[in-house]
């Protein structure tokens, strides 16, 4: 019995264990059918029509529908039907080979391609590059679009048809073509377009046949204005002829731009820069929209986007070489002169006891200010003012009215660099203004220890007598130097400048983003110093050095400063550089007020160089019937001269 009952406990156990791995194993085999029975449902309910169309695009020739880019607009949009775009496009056709029908071979590929150009009576040069090994069979082999012509013409389509030999190895394929009505009036804020390169494949979302953004407002809004591409699938026969196609999704257009650009202003800012090299920016102060912007010298985007590659080339290499894609208002900085020495005055103005000084302190002028050397032996130094015979003796007002060197001397002498360096920073003079474009540099602003390191040698107080009237080592970008303007007339507010005034939809024209102005900066001053820096810069449009140009008629009320910059082309004619800052009208509200910054390289002076460009962009901005003067316009003639090497 003993025996017997050992044994029947071992088989229990062991009938016990085997039901328990039966178990297990067939919970596996469950497990798993339901892992296939789920999978199953995925692929056919779920995700069903998905995967019949990739199984679809799979067996059959899939090719996408490039969306159209995104209009532009300027800031008097109303609707895409009764408002003429700043950017728009257009269609045309590429031809593309059917290298279904020549088997992916490179060498049939090749030789039809020979074939094509010269039916076409199109030079070797043109597509010796397309050909060359090893490129050309790897792009074979990627099975990327082979495209013979970009944007043929309508003898080059007659053509193609006409020949037999090459009509049927060719497929005509629609591309939309980016069209810039401004041309290079706009050229710096619009960029332009053009296929990607590698460096775009690599670190963007974008497909190699796609346009992409190339510089301004095509490349900083590529995302918005790019839209989603569409796809077709195409069945052909071994002949390459279609007999089934089917849109399985449409391409979607991308967002509509408008601009805060006004383009009457615009236009005028480029005619007026046409024969000279520098830049005009056109803001309204009281929200930092950009009115205008334009560089000279600047480039063509029709040519630049266009399909002609050897016209492409030259014009990229002319522009290069003539430095023609630098935007100077943000990516180039220049010392600013004597429109400066209104932040020395508000320097000294908001001192706060640090020196005795109020807007009636006078100082006295004969045309030169000596600096008493402070070390023995040493000879004393002395500092020009740009008019030999002198200003006779000058409070601040008429200093600022006259461009007095020899008052600001004085001025920032007796305040010190520090504060005057303090408030540049607080300004941001030496930081970029973060407008919507790409490129910006900021300013640069010295100081005692920046100069240790980089010349090993303390600052002097020559370099402050050099500071007060903006020369020396500060240098500033145009569009910096505006916004310090904006600040003194929004009374110590400077808004962040922007183009984008508002996204909209192809669709329905509906609003998707509305930029918000921002304030960057909110400098507490006092009322005593902006009503006293404002008196002195309405003088120097009134009866001072730029009244001859700007004080007319037919113009408001402009108050600002001129600028001459000294540069290193000794003795030259034209050897500096000229700066006008103003607004105008004068007594209206900052929301009414435009604000304009010129700049023009080797320029000769303030007044002559600068002042008249800027006449124009203000008779474009207030055409007759505009405004109301409250002022009868003056005869005074008062040009700054350039001013002499310190």
């Amino acid at each position: 019995m003993a025996v017997r009952t050992s044994s029947s406990a071992t088989e229990y156990k062991l009938e016990k264990a085997f039901r328990g791995r039966l178990y297990f194993f067939m919970g596996i085999i469950i497990f798993t059918l339901f892992c296939f029975v789920a999978q199953l449902v995925n692929l056919q309910l779920v995700n069903g029509s998905e995967n019949s169309l990739k199984a679809e695009r799979f067996v059959r020739k899939s090719e996408s529908m490039p969306a159209a880019r995104g209009q532009i607009y300027d800031r008097n949009f109303l609707t895409p039907e009764t408002s003429s775009p700043l950017i728009s496009n257009s269609a045309s056709l590429d031809a593309v080979v059917n290298s279904t029908i020549l088997k992916n071979n490179p060498e049939k590929i090749k030789e039809f391609m020979k074939l094509f150009y010269k039916t076409l009576f199109i030079p070797e040069s043109y597509y010796l590059e397309d050909i060359a090994e090893p490129k050309f069979s790897k792009k074979v082999r990627s099975k990327q679009p082979m495209i013979l012509l970009e944007g043929i013409s309508k003898e080059q389509h007659e053509r193609i048809s006409v020949f037999d030999n090459i009509a049927k190895f060719v497929v005509l394929v629609p591309s939309p073509r980016r069209i810039y009505h401004m041309g290079p009036a706009l050229a710096h804020i619009s960029g332009y377009v053009g296929k990607p390169n590698r460096d775009d494949l690599l670190n963007r979302e974008i497909k190699s046949y796609q346009l992409v953004g190339k510089g301004g407002i095509e490349i900083q809004y590529d995302n918005v204005l790019r839209g989603s591409d569409g796809f077709r699938i195409q069945k052909r026969n071994s002949e390459g002829d279609i007999e089934e196609e089917r849109i399985v999704e449409h391409a979607k257009s991308g967002d509509n731009l408008i601009l805060t650009i006004d383009k009457n202003i615009q236009i005028a800012a480029y005619r007026a820069l046409k024969n000279v090299r520098g830049t005009i920016i056109a803001l309204r102060p009281a929200t930092g929209e950009v009115l205008a912007m334009t560089s000279n010298p600047s480039f063509d985007p029709n040519v630049l986007s266009g399909k002609n590659k050897t016209e492409k080339l030259s014009h990229f290499n002319r522009v290069k070489k003539n430095r023609g894609f630098l935007n100077l208002a943000i990516q180039s900085k220049f010392p600013p002169a004597s429109t400066f020495k209104t932040l020395v005055a508000l320097a000294a103005l908001e001192s706060e006891h640090k020196i005795d000084y109020n807007p009636s302190v006078t100082f006295p002028c004969n045309g030169r200010y000596i600096l008493k050397s402070s070390l023995a032996g040493l000879p004393d130094q002395e500092f020009k003012c740009w008019d030999k015979k002198g200003h006779g003796t000058n409070d601040l007002i008429h200093a600022l009215e006259k461009s007095c060197s020899v008052y600001f001397y004085n001025l920032g002498y007796k305040l010190g660099s520090e504060s005057i360096l303090s408030y540049a920073r607080l300004f941001g003079l030496d930081k970029k203004s973060n407008i919507d474009l790409g490129g910006e540099i900021a300013g640069f602003i010295p100081s005692n220890e920046w100069k240790k390191r980089s010349y090993g040698t303390k600052w002097f107080d020559g370099d402050t007598i050099n500071l007060a009237i903006g020369q020396g080592f500060i240098t500033t970008t145009p569009m910096g130097m505006a916004l310090f303007y904006m600040g003194i007339i929004n009374n110590g507010k400077i808004f962040q400048p922007y183009l984008v005034h508002e996204v909209r939809s192809p669709l329905d024209n509906s609003i998707i983003h509305r930029t918000i102005p921002r304030l960057l900066r909110d400098i507490p001053l006092k009322k005593s110093t902006l009503d006293s820096l404002k008196m002195g810069l309405r003088a120097v449009g009134k009866s001072g050095t730029a009244s001859y140009v700007l004080n007319q008629p037919y113009l408001p009320e402009i108050a600002g400063k001129t600028g001459t910059a000294q540069t290193r082309r000794r003795g030259a004619a034209g050897s500096n550089h000229a700066w006008f800052i103003g607004y105008a009208p004068f007594n209206a509200a900052p929301e009414e007020q435009v604000l304009v910054a010129v700049f023009v390289e080797y320029g000769v002076g303030g007044a002559a160089g600068a002042g008249p460009v800027a006449r124009e962009v203000f008779k474009a901005a207030f055409p007759p019937g505009s405004f109301k003067r409250t002022e009868t316009p003056g005869n005074s003639r008062m040009e700054e001269e350039a001013p002499y090497e310190e």
